[in-house]
């Protein structure tokens, strides 16, 4: 798979917005209550991207977007995440070449939305560890297993 040129900058973080496609089936019941369940164990989000690149840097996006990944294939970038920066599987929803404008006569900004084939969230061991700081899950289980003991005896 194809990275997004390191040579690039990232988009900018003021216009970026991410909307995560909705995971929840909620269904109401007779008697006024609902049951919800989780649709699928992963979503596509989508990002709205914008880059204002130097004319130098929009040429190689320009080839980037035309010929590296043919407008519609699969590529890794790295997006900003709570977590930090993470490398992300992506592809344009929208060709950011329809939306283009000069800002300047050394400057360009295009405009893309982007797809995310999942957000990298945190996982269950982080959100464990998150949860228990500033002790360690194994700290937590021994006390834990010391308490019962204690209790049973």
């Amino acid at each position: 798979m194809i990275n997004y040129p390191s040579s690039l900058p990232l988009p900018r973080l003021k216009d970026a917005a991410y909307k995560r496609q909705p995971n929840i089936l909620r269904t109401e019941m007779s008697t006024g209550r609902a049951r919800q369940r989780r649709k699928h164990l992963s979503v596509p989000t989508h990002m709205e991207a914008t880059w204002r690149l130097r004319k130098d840097e929009a040429t190689v996006f320009e080839g980037f977007v035309d010929h590296g990944v043919n407008l519609i294939d699969w590529f890794l970038m790295d997006i900003l995440t709570p977590r930090g920066v993470v490398k992300h599987q992506v592809r344009f929803m929208k060709d950011p070449l329809e939306n283009m404008k000069p800002i300047s006569t050394l400057v360009w900004q295009y405009q893309a939305q982007i797809e995310m084939k999942e957000y990298k969230a945190a996982s269950e061991e982080e959100a464990a560890n998150s949860l228990v700081k500033p002790h360690t899950v194994g700290s937590f289980v021994g006390s834990l297993s010391s308490s019962i003991n204690n209790y049973l005896e």
